[in-house]
Order: structure tokens, then C-alpha cells, then sequence
């Protein structure tokens, strides 16, 4: 045991020195943090944070008198709020069997373990340990591309040997899925500073990646309708200049593209002239629309104008969120 002073520093508070075997055995020096737990009238000094074990919380969702969509919202907000088990109960569990475990499977490393006749109990894998927030923005962002790239493919003709709004459905699962994952690894950064530190996130890199993830993924739905309305044009033969569609969703795309740009380089000079093009761009979509008049030609273009918003919405993360 060693003995130390407790010695008066300003008006209040106060210092103890530390043993310099202690600093030389940690590799400490100036300016380093320390951590300090209480524990009643004892204080214990270490050099990093206490690992702490994540609590297993748990809880019941009850199916009785909801729909689908409500137990689903419920599922997810389960899962987002980082419950380790789910035990979804009641007496219609059978019936509703087949859209009860789709809903746990559209999540990531949640896996139902038990079923019987009244319940269905869903567990929890994930390992914070094992993700990155940023390697799964990427994604996210990537799949994105490509349902545009895939949308803008089937506009001169549609593919005879596949749906391609089949595919892109699914595509868009595949966003939601990582969407929902990015979801809850940020709100459990908010309720625990050690999480937050370990990934190496800031609480405003919380912020800005919550809102950007929640954007992407309402691109990619829309990326999802416009293909199904570009089937419908096929399959009736609708009259619409295919060639400027093409030339126009394009641009959108590439938008789209520079404003992602941007985010990942923290360009603010490439986000605010993005935002300045923004009006021309949605100019342009009110133009085609003028020269294509139909249920079809408003349906695509004012779902393209909800992307070139969106992409705006992005580059107003980057100028404010910083």
C-alpha cells in the first residue's frame, strides 16, 4: 500500500500524485485520460474505461388484435432498442407464423430459436465488436447505385428473361436490412459512451449518419416504385420519349453521386453546389413531364424529383452537421 497527500488545486478541487511505476508500467503520459469508478467510499484509477457487459434485456410482444404491419413496426423497434431476447406471444402465432419469422429474418443476426403454437422467441447475435458504421454506409450507398443503374437499364427494354422490379424488391430489402442494422448500432452509441468510443464515433458522427442512412434509404425506395412503373409502361405499351428518361435519370443519378462524394470527403464547396443546382435539375423533370403527359410520365418524374430532394437533404448534413 501507498500512502498520498491529498493536496488542494483551486478553488474546488482537489489532486492526489500517482505512483510513476504505475504511469511507466500503463505507458501514460501528459494529457492522457483516466478513469475513475466509485464504489461507496472507494475510488478505483485505471487507465481504460471498465468493460462493462452489455444488459441482456428482454421483452414480450404481444400479438393479439394487431395486423402484420403493426407487429412488424413493433419487431423492429425491439430490435432497434437492442433487446437480446423477443418473445412474441398470443393465440393467432400459427396463423401469423409465416410473417412473424420473415420479420425477424429481414433483421441481421436476429434468429429465431423456438416456436410452438402460441409463441415464437427471437434472439439477438450481434457482436458490436465485429461492425463498422461506416463499412456498412458504404453498402447501404452501393446497392443504391446499383438499383439505379439496373433502373435506368430497363427503360429502353425491359428484360424478358427476369422482372427487374422483382429484383430491385429485393435489392431494397437488402438496404432496409443493413439500414435497420446501422439503426441500432447508433442508438445504442447514444446510451453507451464506451460503445460510442470503441467504434470511434462522436456523438454529432451519430447525428450525421443516422439522418444519412434514414435519406439512403428512402432513395432506394424510390428507385424501387419508379422500376415497377417503368414495367407498367412496358406492359402497356405506354408512349413516352424513352431516350430523354434515360438521359434525365441519369443526371440524377450522377447528383446523387456527387453529393455522396461530398459526404465521404466532407466537401462543403461540392455540397453547396449541388444544393444551387438542385432548382434546374427538378426543372428539367417538370419539363419532361410537360412533353410526355401521362399518369406514368408523373408517377417517375415526381418520384425523380423526391431523389433530387433527398440528395439535397444530404448535402444540407454536410454544410450543417459539422
Amino acid at each position: 500500500m501507498q500512502i498520498r497527500r491529498l493536496v488542494k488545486s483551486g478553488l474546488s478541487s482537489f489532486t492526489v500524485a500517482l505512483p510513476k511505476e504505475w504511469i511507466e508500467k500503463n505507458k501514460l503520459k501528459k494529457g492522457d485520460f483516466l478513469y475513475i469508478d466509485e464504489d461507496n467510499n472507494k475510488l478505483s484509477v485505471s487507465a481504460e474505461p471498465k468493460k462493462e457487459q452489455r444488459e441482456k434485456k428482454e421483452i414480450v410482444i404481444n400479438t393479439e388484435g394487431k395486423s402484420e404491419k403493426i407487429l412488424r413496426r413493433e419487431i423492429r423497434s425491439a430490435y432497434i432498442n437492442d433487446y437480446y431476447r423477443i418473445y412474441i406471444k398470443g393465440s393467432n402465432v400459427r396463423l401469423l407464423a409465416p410473417s412473424l419469422k420473415k420479420d425477424v429474418h429481414d433483421l441481421v443476426s436476429l434468429e429465431a430459436i423456438e416456436e410452438s403454437q402460441d409463441k415464437i422467441i427471437a434472439r439477438s447475435f450481434l457482436d458490436f465488436s465485429d461492425v463498422s458504421v461506416t463499412d456498412l454506409i458504404r453498402r447501404i450507398d452501393n446497392i443504391t447505385r446499383s438499383m439505379m443503374t439496373e433502373a435506368i437499364s430497363c427503360i429502353p427494354v425491359y428484360p424478358v428473361d427476369y422482372d427487374m422490379a422483382k429484383v430491385l424488391t429485393d435489392r431494397d430489402a437488402d438496404v432496409n436490412r443493413l439500414s435497420f442494422l446501422v439503426f441500432k448500432i447508433l442508438k445504442a452509441c447514444t446510451q453507451d459512451v464506451n460503445l460510442c468510443s470503441k467504434l470511434e464515433l462522436t456523438n454529432l458522427q451519430v447525428l450525421k449518419y443516422w439522418h444519412l442512412v434514414f435519406i439512403i434509404e428512402k432513395v432506394a425506395d424510390e428507385v424501387k416504385r419508379i422500376t415497377r412503373v417503368i414495367k407498367y409502361m412496358h406492359d402497356k405499351k405506354v408512349k413516352a420519349d424513352k431516350k430523354e428518361l434515360v438521359k434525365l435519370f441519369e443526371e440524377i443519378k450522377g447528383n446523387y453521386e456527387q453529393v455522396m462524394k461530398a459526404f465521404y470527403k466532407n466537401d462543403m464547396s461540392l455540397a453547396d453546389t449541388l444544393n444551387v443546382n438542385k432548382p434546374a435539375i427538378i426543372k428539367k423533370c417538370e419539363d419532361y413531364f410537360e412533353k410526355n403527359k401521362s399518369l406514368e410520365a408523373s408517377e417517375i418524374t415526381g418520384k425523380l424529383k423526391g431523389i433530387i430532394s433527398q440528395s439535397d437533404d444530404i448535402s444540407k448534413i454536410i454544410r450543417y452537421l459539422n
